[in-house]
């Protein structure tokens, strides 16, 4: 009975609205009542009447379904046919009312009581459907408002970035909000059918890509570049970047251990003692090596991974004090072993080899060395290093120690071991 109901009072509305609209209305005899809602496709500019295929000239409802589709009450499918023999769903039947209520034919008292009387029971039937699409229509047209004003205040943050560190993609941004503006206004403005089994297939508003396409471009809004405005007025976020280039403190990392690049160091070592005999202390017992202990300071770093050391050490079996200066480079092997090469000069002050002399005189040398420093904790480091001593002049006990020659020049190796403090 329902569906009797709903097919009657779309043909006494269709037949109502043809008579109201038209001056010489067309017989129409229909045995079975043809209804769909969803957009045509295919229409004429001059009289907006849908052409449909499967409703061709000559139809026994060509003229019916060409009214009541001028009238915009039934609009067919998007494949363009009219599918006049299909079952009107309820959705359908209150797609239709509620476009009659929205033209006001209604009002217009071209109707009998009959057929108000039959198009008001089926609008009862119909009753909740027609206000779930008036719902539909309202939070579509509350949705479209909403759009428009979020796009309206992206336009003016992007008018505010002017030509700051965000100008650059003030072009790409206005496209691509234009390119919203084109979407929001593609949205349909009618109800949409819903997508039940025999339902209208209308083409929603894909909204939800649409939000999230604006909210994406209201975060790249606030955050490109380094630019975020607030209240018009742009500002510059200045979070510094730290580059560090030959610091002079806490650069040496050696496993997760920072050490300082000054140091002092303290130190014990021998040397070969030639063709003579060294002493171990005062009128101790004689040996083929001399003792020394001495000290030292200096930097890892002055130029990039060159540094530099003095050192001094005293060889008390010869009564001799040599003090050297010497160029250094460290290898940084990210490790606590930290190997190291250096190069200087240095003087050597020993007693006089000449016979029947007690005084002091002084020889230079050349010195090489090669260490390596096993970092203990942030300050404090053990050392192994060796060094060869190429001297220059004999002239002195603490020189050449195979030789006793004044101008003889010569080689002489030594060790030496002890403890670095980094400050």
């Amino acid at each position: 009975m329902h569906k009797s109901l709903m097919i009657a009072s779309t043909l006494a509305l269709s037949l109502g609205v043809a008579s109201a609209q038209t001056t010489t209305p067309t017989p129409v005899t229909p045995t079975t009542a043809p209804a769909t809602t969803t957009p045509a496709t295919t229409t004429t500019a001059a009289t907006q009447v849908t052409t449909f295929t499967d409703v061709p000239a000559g139809h026994w409802a060509k003229d019916a379904v060409d009214v009541i589709t001028q009238r915009g009450l039934i609009q067919g499918f998007p494949d363009g046919t009219f599918r006049g023999n299909e079952n009107l769903t309820r959705y359908q039947a209150a797609l239709i009312f509620y476009r009659l209520l929205q033209t006001g034919a209604l009002s217009s008292g071209s109707l009998s009581q009959t057929d108000l009387a039959t198009i008001t029971r089926g609008m009862q039937e119909v009753s909740t459907e027609l206000a779930a699409i008036s719902t539909r229509v309202t939070d579509l047209e509350r949705l479209s408002a909403d759009q428009q004003a979020r796009i309206t205040a992206l336009e003016e943050r992007i008018t505010a970035l002017g030509t700051g560190a965000a100008g650059a993609d003030v072009t790409a941004l206005t496209a691509r909000i234009d390119a919203l503006e084109a979407a929001v206004r593609n949205i349909p403005a009618g109800p949409q059918g819903p997508a039940g089994p025999a339902g209208p297939a209308g083409a929603a508003a894909n909204t939800a890509a649409l939000e999230q396409r604006i909210a994406a471009l209201e975060q790249r809004a606030t955050t490109t570049g380094t630019t975020t405005t607030t209240t018009g007025t742009v500002t510059t976020d200045t979070t510094p970047t730290t580059v560090v280039i030959d610091n002079t403190t806490n650069t040496n990392v050696a496993n997760g251990v920072t050490r300082g690049n000054l140091y002092a160091g303290v130190n014990v070592g021998a040397s070969s003692a030639g063709n003579t005999t060294c002493t171990l202390g005062s009128g101790g017992r004689a040996v083929n090596y001399c003792a020394s202990f001495g000290g030292m300071i200096g930097s890892t770093q002055i130029v990039g991974p060159l540094g530099a050391r003095i050192a001094a050490d005293y060889k008390p079996g010869r009564n001799a004090i040599s003090a050297d200066v010497n160029a250094t480079f460290g290898l940084n092997t990210g490790s606590n072993i930290q190997p190291y090469v250096g190069v200087g000069l240095g003087l050597t002050s020993s007693t006089n080899r000449a016979p029947n002399t007690t005084n002091n005189v002084t020889d230079t040398y050349v010195n090489g060395l090669v260490g390596v420093d096993f970092q203990v904790t942030n300050s404090i480091a053990a050392f192994v290093e060796g060094n060869g001593r190429y001297y220059l002049s004999n002239k002195g006990t603490g020189a050449l120690t195979n030789s006793t020659t004044a101008t003889d020049r010569g080689f002489v190796p030594a060790v030496k071991a002890g403890l670095k403090f980094y400050f």
